[in-house]
């Protein structure tokens, strides 16, 4: 037998009310958000486009910087360190993948010293390996890579 507890339903109703008005909120600004990032990015696209077009004129070669977070996550240092060669046109720069590794937390040094001194440690391993080959103090192509002539 159901009885009538006008409190209890006064209660759960007013509750409900304002899970409600706190679902729209939630939708308004996951809406906001959604446009925002829809101008945010055709604001990045029109900038990519008129810095491609001046650098057409120029004449020199347009490179945009590719995603290194998504490219270089759960792989080990030396697997990162052979993916930034082949997306820097197959030669890797002690200094360069250092600086990448270092700032964007992929190696976990307390100094930048430290992480230079790693690196240098993984391509020498490599190099031994035969994947690299040294040709300048710091500099490393991949073997067996078509090097980038505008370099």
């Amino acid at each position: 037998m159901i009885t009538n507890n006008g409190l209890w339903e006064e209660q759960t109703r007013r509750l409900l009310s304002d899970k409600l008005s706190e679902l729209n909120k939630i939708k308004a600004l996951v809406e906001e958000l959604q446009k925002k990032e829809a101008r945010v990015k055709a604001e990045a696209q029109a900038y990519e486009l008129v810095l491609e077009d001046y650098l057409k004129g120029a004449g020199r070669q347009f490179k945009t910087e590719p995603d290194w977070l998504k490219l270089l996550e759960n792989q080990t240092h030396k697997q990162q360190l052979l993916t930034i060669a082949e997306h820097s046109g197959g030669r890797i720069k002690n200094s360069e993948a250092t600086d990448l590794l270092y700032t964007k937390h992929f190696i976990k040094a307390a100094k930048r010293a430290t992480a230079y001194i790693m690196v240098q440690r993984f391509l020498k391993e490599m190099r031994e390996e035969g994947r690299f080959e040294k040709i300048a103090p710091g500099e490393y192509p991949l073997i067996g890579a078509q090097q980038n002539l505008l370099r």
